[in-house]
């Protein structure tokens, strides 16, 4: 089969965005299909595709999202050109100026033709956020019905807190919902990872709940070639990833037990590629060291040196359940996750992964935590089937048996 992947990253990025199908692609090319990557930047990174992803096809998606729509610019013409756009896109567009594929319709399009012409496409998938990729696949569907198109729904879509659905005008929230509808009814198979996403899908959709199959997020055993070195303990608490808005007061509460317990001996280190000014001074002389992020080879290592695994999650993501616990149950030490209750501390303290504590109580129950001593359960949620390798066999059985059963 020639499988043709869109995805908006992909590795090199570090971004969780890519991870995904960055994995499952070449599980699916091991099974003996032929794969294509549409992704950004694919054009200047072709030597680092033809290193680590052999035998794979990557096509340029032409990046129509300014780096100055990020907002994140010093240049006061960045400024002012980022004010105006939002402000026309606020009052005379029905697009979402935070999905970063909204003016890509045409180029997206126009380069799933391309390939389809050079070599049929069997199998489509598109994957998001950005959830516009997902729509730009139904509308390619239409007009070339006999390729099967998998809409891979990573993230909650019109029913998410984030993305700047919430703050939107009733108008342009409708055309999201119209945007999502479509895309489900043009799909031949919807795809999400958790428990959560598949109860709301089918509630909101119940004449497509044939359509939904459950694709988990799932890790690379490969990655956990973890040095000869024995636990010790001293090294106390770790963080590695984003420091996501929204958690600051947190931080906060957790700066004011470790003032209170100054005689805590254990260390805290926290990895993550953008960590603001205002963060760090919140532990301002505390035993809080920030890094840099490291690669994942040497962050597991880190984590696997480390007592405990810290883990913050705004309300936003507080039934987002990731790839990370995967890896983090892998590497067998508990979590302490400090949150609003959802899908993720169900499934800490359901599966003995760690401890769950609200944001409200964190001055009250962290200084019980503070030695390490957080309780769980070693190897009590088996993990293995949560392999890339079993998760995209599975995955391949289920399209060969839905769409491809005499291949």
């Amino acid at each position: 089969m020639h499988i043709v992947i869109v995805s908006y990253l992909f590795p090199p990025s570090n971004a969780i965005g890519g991870r995904r199908w960055s994995k499952l692609c070449l599980a699916l090319k091991d099974t003996g299909n032929e794969i294509t990557v549409v992704t950004t930047n694919a054009n200047q990174n072709q030597q680092f595709y033809q290193t680590e992803y052999t035998g794979i096809s990557f096509v340029e998606l032409p990046n129509t999202y300014p780096e100055w729509m990020t907002g994140h610019t010093n240049s006061i013409l960045d400024k002012l050109k980022y004010y105006f756009t939002v402000k026309f896109i606020s009052f005379f567009s029905k697009q979402n100026y935070f999905d970063k594929t909204f003016a890509s319709k045409k180029h997206c399009i126009n380069t799933l033709k391309k390939i389809h012409s050079n070599k049929p496409i069997d199998v489509l998938i598109c994957t998001g956020a950005p959830y516009s990729l997902l729509f730009y696949g139904a509308l390619f569907k239409i007009n070339y019905p006999t390729v099967k198109y998998i809409m891979d729904l990573r993230d909650p879509w019109t029913w998410c807190s984030y993305y700047g659905i919430p703050q939107m005008h009733r108008v342009k929230k409708m055309y999201q919902k119209y945007q999502e509808l479509y895309s489900i009814k043009q799909s031949d198979l919807v795809c999400f990872p958790t428990d959560y996403m598949g109860l709301v899908l089918k509630e909101k959709y119940p004449d497509f709940s044939n359509k939904f199959y459950q694709l988990p997020h799932a890790f690379d055993p490969k990655k956990f070639l973890i040095s000869n070195c024995s636990i010790n303990q001293k090294n106390g608490f770790i963080y590695g990833g984003t420091l996501y808005d929204g958690i600051e007061p947190y931080l906060k509460s957790l700066s004011k037990v470790l003032r209170d317990y100054s005689n805590s001996s254990f260390n805290w280190n926290i990895y993550s590629s953008k960590i603001s000014s205002n963060i760090k001074s919140i532990f301002e002389n505390q035993n809080v060291t920030f890094n840099d992020y490291i690669p994942e080879s040497e962050l597991f290592n880190k984590i696997h040196e480390s007592a405990v695994y810290l883990m913050f999650y705004p309300i936003a993501d507080k039934d987002l359940v990731s790839t990370k616990f995967f890896e983090i149950i892998n590497i067998g030490i508990p979590i302490l996750y400090i949150g609003e209750e959802g899908e993720v501390s169900k499934f800490i303290v359901s599966n003995k992964c760690g401890v769950h504590i609200l944001p409200k109580n964190i001055e009250s129950e962290m200084p019980k935590y503070l030695n390490g001593d957080v309780p769980y359960q070693k190897n009590y949620f088996d993990v293995s089937q949560f392999t890339f390798d079993k998760v995209s066999h599975k995955f391949y059985k289920e399209l060969k048996n839905r769409f491809f059963i005499n291949i």
